[in-house]
């Protein structure tokens, strides 16, 4: 038996990193944006789905909810400052 889970909310903060990451002040090398991206995640909440539908659902109610959205930036703001902070390089 295979079963398969996503963590859809990996997506998300991935695609909401690609749009603000421009305008953060901090180092783009490869480490330090997965550094910032593994931060972000740790703080967020996972939302766990078992199904592409499901996974649609929760990516389209997210990119409506302006509230979570900006949870999101909030944390990935957050992560770049600590990163900034303490870079691994």
């Amino acid at each position: 038996m295979s079963i398969k889970v996503k963590n859809v909310v990996e997506d998300i903060v991935m695609e909401v990193f690609n749009e603000v990451h421009p305008d953060l002040d901090c180092c783009t090398c490869e480490q330090c944006c997965s550094d910032i991206v593994a931060y972000a995640l740790n703080q967020m909440r996972p939302k766990y789905v078992s199904t592409e539908k499901g996974a649609l659902f929760s990516k389209t109610t997210a990119a409506f909810d302006s509230s979570y959205k900006m949870e999101v930036i909030k944390v990935i703001a957050e992560g770049a400052r600590v990163v900034k902070e303490n870079p691994r390089h």
